[in-house]
């Protein structure tokens, strides 16, 4: 194989933008229904305190998401010879 030529997948940028875009989605609203559940399951009903909650979930859950669609895209096999 040689260094200097590389083959370009076509649609894997756009695929790769909609599928980070999906992640952070999906990991946003995961955070924020983990967090729920867990304030509902401790009876906590003060609002600031649920508010603050998600916001730290959400802000735990990003790279989570984030790593698996890193994880996904680096699991691809590589372009065919």
């Amino acid at each position: 194989m040689m260094a200097g030529r590389r083959q370009k997948r076509s649609g894997s940028r756009l695929l790769l933008a909609v599928a980070l875009v999906a992640g952070t989605l999906a990991s946003m609203y995961a955070g924020a229904r983990l967090a729920d559940s867990l304030l509902e399951l401790f009876g906590v009903s003060s609002t600031p305190v649920r508010l603050g909650a998600k916001v730290v979930a959400v802000a735990a859950a990003l790279p989570a998401g984030y790593y698996l669609v890193e994880r996904l895209f680096l699991g691809r096999k590589g372009p065919r010879a």
